[in-house]
Parts: structure tokens; sequence; C-alpha cells
């Protein structure tokens, strides 16, 4: 019996992934692959729990505890009762466990073959994709920041942020060989997997063939093409705004009128930048050009390692040059969009925190709804 521990890495097409596998389980179990349910929402707080991480999420600590034994043990029963060969469990908030960590995660799966599966994609949509995550949980950071401190500083390894160190964060969080070895150092050789994510454009049902021929189960299982929930990003003149709306909530944080971990989650991030700014037509924002230099060669360094630990590497190896902005093409930071009061929004979210519904859509450009 083997279960396999897709452990991210963020913002490399794991939401289709995930949502692939939780829609479509019946399918799966028909030919032996189990993804595990317990209750919703149990593979993130599970991960959660692995990671120590619930204060970050505005979870209560007492609801995830327990959680990953919970999984794993259902993936064990499954795997008993049904006579399946695979069991799959996917969160991409594992990706950044320390070794400690790992340990604590592995444990409940002693005696099952282990193997771990790590998407990457390439450094350019990540560093964009990094920067966009940041603001949605509450960060005013200029891409070009975050540029500044994180992207052109050191990206090896003398010390992970986890550890006390001083990599930066971005370069941890991607970082997809080391990842790989942290997750596989307690396992047997030949149980690490790299899948690399096609480039824009391709079709998406190609991550999916690249995955399942990483995880060892048939493609066939799933209907790749089956409409799924994506992972809401914005457009650059969206994270403009809602990097004024984070000031904006910040500076009434200040006055005693901010918002709570859990409070931020729900309303600035899942209610306003996933479900209102998330929703209106942007222009993507791209990683300036000038960084071909600074995130080129991290990646191919990474694979290089990869393949010289003897883990197996499902895609093309060119995926993994950075997409970035053309020639005259925009950066990512751009003026906020016309007409929009950010005073107003962080004013309504912070006027919302004290009830149980999300913060609602504003009806027009000039303010929040309703008023």
């Amino acid at each position: 019996m083997r279960v396999v521990l897709h452990v991210g890495l963020p913002k490399t097409g794991t939401t289709y992934l995930q949502a692939l596998l939780a829609g479509q389980r019946g399918s799966l179990r028909s030919g032996g692959v189990v993804y595990p349910f317990v209750r919703p929402g149990a593979m993130f707080e599970g991960a959660v729990e692995v990671r120590g991480s619930a204060a970050k999420f505005g979870l209560d600590p007492a609801r995830v505890h327990g959680t990953w034994q919970a999984v794993c043990d259902r993936a064990r029963t499954l795997l008993e009762q049904e006579g399946g060969s695979t069991a799959l469990l996917s969160h991409e908030v594992l990706a950044g466990a320390t070794p400690e960590q790992v340990r604590r995660a592995l444990a409940p799966l002693a005696g099952l073959e282990v193997h771990v599966v790590v998407t990457a994609r390439d450094l350019g949509r990540q560093a964009v994709a990094h920067w966009q995550e940041e603001v949605k949980l509450g960060s005013s950071l200029a891409f070009a920041e975050l540029e500044r401190t994180q992207l052109r500083c050191d990206s090896g390894r003398d010390a992970g942020p986890d550890e006390g160190g001083r990599r930066p964060h971005f370069w941890h969080a991607q970082d997809f060989a080391d990842a790989l070895r942290r997750w596989t150092d307690p396992l047997p050789g030949g149980r690490g997997h790299l899948v690399l994510a096609p480039p824009p454009g391709a079709p998406r049902e190609l991550l999916w063939q690249r995955f399942a021929q990483a995880c060892g189960i048939d493609p066939a299982l799933v209907d790749p093409g089956a409409e799924v929930a994506a992972n809401p990003s914005l457009g650059a003149e969206q994270v403009a705004l809602l990097r004024a709306v984070n000031r904006e909530v910040e500076r009434l944080g200040a006055r005693g009128r901010g918002l709570d971990a859990a409070q931020r989650h729900r309303l600035v991030k899942r209610g306003y930048a996933e479900g209102v700014l998330a929703a209106r037509p942007g222009r993507p924002a791209r990683a300036p050009a000038g960084l071909a230099d600074v995130l080129g060669p991290p990646a191919r360094r990474w694979l290089e390692e990869v393949v010289a630990q003897g883990h197996s590497v499902h895609g093309d190896p060119g995926d993994l040059e950075p997409v970035l902005a053309g020639p005259g093409e925009p950066g990512p930071d751009v003026a906020p969009p016309a007409g929009e009061d950010p005073v107003a929004v962080a004013r309504d979210l912070v006027g919302t925190s004290g009830a149980s519904r999300s913060w609602r859509p504003w009806r027009g450009r000039g303010g929040p709804s309703g008023r």
C-alpha cells in the first residue's frame, strides 16, 4: 500500500489538482486510489497543524489539533478495507515544513510505502504569485520592494527562516530541491518526484497528466477537463488597490479599530480580494524582464540537484525558464484604478468585522455596498 504526499509548492497548480481529486473521488476509488475525506477543510487544517501555523491563518489551535492524524488514519483505513493500492494526501502548506515537522508528519504513516511529490513552476510567475499572496494576507509591499529585499538577496541555503536564519522567505518557499530533500531524507531512495507546471497557454490537463504519472496512477481515472474552482488571481490594478486598502486597515488598527488574523483572512482575503477584486478584469502582473538573470539560474541549479539526488522529473526542464514581462510592458507596480476609495473600503471592512457574514461587494465603483 502506497501513500503519496503532495506537499506543494504553493501556486503551482495545487488548487486545480486538489479540486480534481476531491471532485472525482468515486472514479479514483474504482481504480484503487483514495483521496481521504474527514470533514470539509481537513486536509488544509491537518497541514496547518503539521506546520504549527494556526495563528497565521486565523484558526483555533484546538480545532486543528489531531486533524493530521485523523487524515492519515482515514487513508490507512480506506486502503485496508477496500484493498486500494494508493492514497493521495495534498496540501501546499506542507512544503515549508522543517525536518522535525516532516518526521512528525510521517510518523502516522509508518509501515506504508510513502512517496513525496513536489510541483514547481517557473520563478517569474512564482515571484508575482508570491507577492500577490502576501498582499492578500495583509501586506502593502510594492513589488519593487520585494525585489530589493528578497528576490535580489542570496538564494543560498546557509539557513532557512524556520531555523532562525536569514534566507528570504521567497527563496525558502520556492526551493523545490530543498523541499524534496527535507521530505525525502527520512525515506528510502527513489521516493521523491518533481512535477513541472506547463508554461502559459499549454493545455491545463497536461499538469494532471504529469502529476498522475508522478503518483503512479492511471491518468484516465480523472477527467482533467472537468470544471473546477481556480485559485483567484488579481490584475495589477487590483493588487494596487488592495495594497492601499491594507494600508488603511493597518492605520485603523493603530487606532484600536483593526482586524484580527481570523477577520483579516475571512473579510480581506476571502471576501474582498478573492470574492470582489478577482472578479474584475485586469491586466496580469508580470515580473520585470530585468529579473531573468536573478530567477533563471537558481531554478536550473535546483533541477540539477534533484536529478543528482535520484528523484524522478516529470515535464520539460525548459518549462522552468522564468516567464517575464516583454519589452516595454509595464511592471507589476501600477496606480490603483481611478474612482476607487480605499479609505471607504477599509472602514467598511472593519465595520463588518463583528458580523458572521463575509464582506459584501460594492454595488458601484465609488463606495461600499448599501452606502
